[in-house]
């Protein structure tokens, strides 16, 4: 088995993506804070003292309005209690992205008490995947390393639909309440982003690398 890497879930830049809007989080200990709603902090460098009082002023100002926000991007993690776990690299021991997606899924649902769905999803059939069974076991090993030793596990293969439109299908199907996946899956064209609006019915959380 392919040694496992940390990721800490504290500060990874997430980005969400819902039917018609998306917004940025950044996570750290204590909070969630929703970039795009955030009041513009334009601040251009002042010569003079007095302007970079002033400045320095209405940052406190305008980050203090922002406490409702942080407390509404928090709440709406605390609905999600069905999570879904796309696989889509191919990869018997998970690309790096895909590790880092597990690692991520395991962090919010232990910290918010939700289930896990994974969907293995494959253009090839399975007959013609001979290190299929190896990433089966490398996903429970990720998961189980994380702490979930019980999850739901789907297999979509050779199906001749595009990987968005299966991750639609299943969220639709089994009301999940959000996908996690990695910016890798879009990077490597196995998922089209700009699809992900169209096919998927709930929120999205993209990881950078």
């Amino acid at each position: 088995m392919a040694t496992s890497s940390t990721y800490n879930l504290q500060t990874i830049p997430l980005t969400i993506f819902h039917k018609n809007s998306a917004s940025t989080l950044s996570f750290n200990p204590f909070f969630f804070i929703p970039f795009t709603s955030l009041t513009s902090f334009n601040f251009k460098a002042k010569k003079s003292f007095s302007s970079l009082k002033t400045q320095k002023s209405t940052y406190r100002v305008n980050a203090a309005s922002q406490e409702p926000a942080v407390s509404a991007a928090v709440d709406t993690f605390n609905q999600f209690k069905h999570l879904l776990l796309p696989i889509t690299d191919g990869n018997p021991y998970l690309s790096e992205g895909t590790r880092q997606a597990a690692a991520t899924t395991a962090a919010l649902a232990k910290k918010y008490g939700a289930d896990i769905t994974v969907v293995v999803i494959d253009e090839k059939e399975k007959e013609s995947l001979p290190e299929h069974e190896t990433q089966l076991s490398s996903i429970r090993w990720h998961l189980s390393e994380a702490g979930f030793q019980e999850f739901k596990m789907l297999e979509r293969l050779g199906e001749g639909s595009k990987p968005t439109a299966i991750i639609g299908e299943v969220a639709d199907e089994m009301n999940l309440d959000l996908v996690v996946m990695s910016m890798e899956a879009i990077h490597s064209k196995h998922v089209d982003a700009n699809l992900l609006a169209e096919f998927i019915p709930c929120p999205v959380l993209l990881l950078p690398l």
